[in-house]
């Protein structure tokens, strides 16, 4: 099967600038919800469908509002789909 018949991903796919929101249970290492401003996505979900956990790259985003660290994380791509896409921040 190549590239092209594959199906699509079943939720949104990231882009950089993106605010996404995860529950602790849905990446990997954290303790928390997460707040997350992508700075760089590790793979492409509409080449991959299949993949069940996503690279995110980006910057943690503290209840605040001010920005915390840069983060590497890995996604629950079901997760995808639940999580809003909080507006886009300067």
């Amino acid at each position: 099967m190549d590239a092209s018949s594959a199906a699509p991903p079943s939720g949104p796919v990231p882009s950089t600038g993106d605010v996404l929101q995860f529950a602790e249970s849905d990446y990997c290492y954290g303790i928390g919800p997460l707040v997350l401003r992508v700075t760089g996505v590790g793979a492409d979900l509409g080449r991959y469908p299949q993949l069940e956990w996503l690279s995110l790259r980006g910057v943690e985003l503290r209840r605040d509002g001010s920005t915390g660290p840069e983060r590497q994380v890995l996604v629950r791509t079901s997760a995808l789909p639940r999580t809003g896409v909080l507006p886009r921040t300067a």
